[in-house]
């Protein structure tokens, strides 16, 4: 019987998972791309898959990369790592809002990832975005720091702008209330035109994200086609581009 299931193994093709891969690859797109037709099973057959793909991966990432290295360092000196003790009791936690008796005991977990998830959302926007933003805008906006001629003033005028365009977002998310005296209501102006160019400026970025995802988006599209023209069709059907 091995004889014959090894025989029957040889026979095969050398380069049989390679073309059914890229048939399975092919039938899949074309499912993916059924949803141009509106909602039909064969675009959820495909969406169903790739999530339970991309949900089994990313178990087994989180196992073999982070839960497992973790668990072999408390088993092998629990007194050095006793903290990664802490971390799975409170994982394990997560587990009891399966029972009504002992849902309770999940908000100390639940708390905690919501705690750390704000603290690290926080930190990040402070150390990651405003304070470098801040720093940024502390230039010069001498032409004579940048040498001599045009270059120095166009050097100049980009520094100046990136402190306007700066101090125009910030601008765009101040309230206040409404002042009297002269100086008061012309400081209310000021920060109304700026206010204005900041949110145009938001709005720009806006769209300058949304027109770089539409790109992604195509360019995803387009090496899709592409190998349903080329490496699908051109090579098993004859009719590549």
């Amino acid at each position: 019987m091995s004889d014959a299931f090894a025989g029957l193994v040889a026979a095969l093709p050398a380069n049989l998972p390679q073309t059914v891969g890229v048939w399975v690859a092919a039938i899949l797109t074309l499912a993916a791309l059924s949803y141009v037709f509106g909602d039909n099973p064969a675009f959820r057959v495909a969406q169903y898959l790739f999530v339970g793909v991309a949900a089994g991966y990313a178990a087994s990432l989180a196992w073999t990369s982070v839960l497992w290295p973790r668990l072999r360092l408390l088993l092998s000196d629990p007194v050095v790592y006793w903290h990664y003790g802490v971390f799975f009791v409170l994982g394990l936690l997560l587990l009891a809002r399966g029972s009504r008796y002992v849902a309770p005991l999940a908000a100390l977990p639940l708390g905690v990832l919501f705690g750390t998830g704000a603290a690290l959302a926080l930190g990040g926007t402070l150390t990651g975005s405003l304070v470098p933003q801040v720093r940024a805008t502390i230039v010069s906006v001498s032409p004579a720091h940048y040498g001599e001629g045009l270059i120095a003033w166009a050097y100049a005028l980009d520094a100046l702008l990136l402190v306007l365009g700066t101090i125009a977002v910030f601008a765009a998310f101040h309230f206040s209330a409404q002042g009297r005296g002269r100086l008061a209501v012309a400081g209310q102006r000021l920060l109304a035109v700026f206010g204005g160019a900041g949110r145009a400026l938001i709005m720009v970025t806006f769209g300058a994200l949304l027109a770089g995802a539409l790109l992604s988006f195509f360019t995803i599209l387009t090496s899709r086609l592409a190998f349903l023209l080329n490496d699908w069709l051109g090579v098993y059907l004859n009719v590549g581009l």
